[in-house]
């Protein structure tokens, strides 16, 4: 059936206004669904407002996409090294993807240290690489996107075993001294981190200063620093412990990374 329109201007207007709002509206979510469905662009959440799309990659286990860059607490734009999905063993449960990056004007001082071993970085009874590692005088951090809304407490006690473990781990090396101090950092860690539901996709940024110190972010709003040096190194080594690391594959990823980044083609 053909549709007529009336002469009358009274009723032409309204019905063609109608149709160009449809027309826009069709227009519009054709787009933004191409935007979500492309695997490799994201949105910048810290872009001042401003959209634009980041080069992403996919966890294949999660099917979660990272940035393959980030913004740091000062401005400056931090590399991904690798990443990976921690599980709950006992469950299987998928709770988070953390991912390591470190700073671009930062990767140029880690190529000169010549000692990386990946073998011996994966070893079940070394962590000497590891240490070496985060003993570099550059910032690491760890971007935690969680794959459902989680309990803040439960999360939180989560970071906490892995930190007293880690105090066990290397008892010999602690005076009495060092492990006040650290039981009272962790008790500083415990009382900033949040405290709500931490959302599901919503990112926590931990980093590793240059000054030992750890400062903590929660979706894009800075919690605190803690300033213990044993704490912000030793949050890092529970990702690359030797025994039980939190998520195994992303200690292998990161592995890869490095090995990518220490080798002679490395395009920066």
């Amino acid at each position: 059936n053909n549709i007529i329109l009336s002469s009358s201007p009274n009723f032409a207007a309204p019905l063609i206004s109608s149709l160009a709002a449809a027309a826009a509206t069709t227009t519009f979510t054709l787009w933004w669904c191409t935007l979500q469905s492309n695997p490799i662009y994201a949105e910048d959440e810290k872009s001042r407002g401003n959209s634009h799309v980041i080069e992403t990659i996919e966890d294949p286990d999660s099917k979660l996409h990272f940035p393959k860059r980030i913004t740091l607490y000062d401005g400056a734009s931090a590399r991904l090294i690798g990443f990976g999905v921690r599980t709950l063993s006992f469950l299987k449960v998928k709770a988070y993807v953390v991912g390591l990056y470190v700073r671009e004007q930062d990767i140029k001082v880690l190529r000169n240290w010549k000692d990386f071993d990946k073998e011996k970085f994966l070893s079940t009874g070394d962590e000497s690489m590891a240490h070496a590692l985060l003993d570099q005088p550059i910032e690491f951090a760890i971007r935690i996107v969680p794959m459902r809304d989680t309990n803040g407490a439960h999360l939180r006690d989560g970071f906490t075993r892995s930190l007293t473990n880690r105090i066990q781990y290397v008892d010999e090396e602690l005076t009495g001294d060092d492990q006040s101090k650290i039981v009272d950092a962790i008790a500083e860690f415990k009382k900033i981190f949040p405290k709500t539901v931490v959302k599901k996709g919503n990112e926590l940024i931990f980093t590793k200063q240059v000054d030992g110190c750890l400062r903590m972010a929660y979706h894009g709003k800075e919690l605190g620093t803690i300033h213990n040096h044993w704490l912000a190194k030793n949050l890092l080594m529970g990702y690359l412990a030797a025994k039980s690391p939190i998520s195994e594959k992303a200690k292998l990823s990161i592995a890869e990374g490095l090995e990518e980044l220490f080798a002679a083609d490395f395009v920066f």
